[in-house]
């Protein structure tokens, strides 16, 4: 296996990743996610920007996982220290994949990634009924720091 930042080249691969990345929210969260197939506009739009980027894991020429990461900064208000920080955007490895060390990687490319542009922390956000992805953030030693919650109107 090999983990690197996308490319071009890598959009066909993403794009079918993301279609069934799509598939997997919109039935987790029905009521604010749409399955939707990805035509290649999304991660050519990250892979051509400066402060995003697609992170990879290939084995044979097939991606087995991808994290969309960008690099965000906190509001720049005066009751808020300030960081420079990534934030993990969206993350899933394939299904035949899950539990053979796909996303370990990614976390550790993600890691290099971050310290690369020395900041601060690495955020990420899952869905709360993402039992898998939140036993796995939990596992790599990321910790809560917030709760977004909604009232539906």
């Amino acid at each position: 296996m090999e983990a690197k930042i996308a490319t071009l080249d890598d959009i066909e691969a993403l794009s079918s990743l993301l279609t069934e990345f799509f598939a997997y929210n919109a039935e987790l969260q029905p009521g604010y996610c749409h399955a939707h197939r990805e035509c290649g506009k999304y991660p050519k739009d990250i892979i051509e920007s400066d402060n995003s980027d697609f992170l990879i894991v290939t084995e044979n020429d097939a991606v087995l996982g991808f994290i969309h990461i960008n690099q965000m900064k906190t509001l720049p208000f005066g009751s808020v220290v300030p960081h420079n920080y990534a934030e993990i955007m969206a993350f899933m490895v394939t299904a035949s994949h899950r539990g053979h060390g796909v996303g370990a990687m990614l976390i550790e490319v993600a890691k290099q990634w971050s310290y690369s542009r020395n900041l601060d922390y690495i955020e990420a956000i899952s869905l709360v009924n993402a039992e898998r992805a939140n036993t796995f953030y939990d596992n790599k030693d990321f910790v809560t720091v917030s709760h977004i919650r909604r009232y539906t109107l």
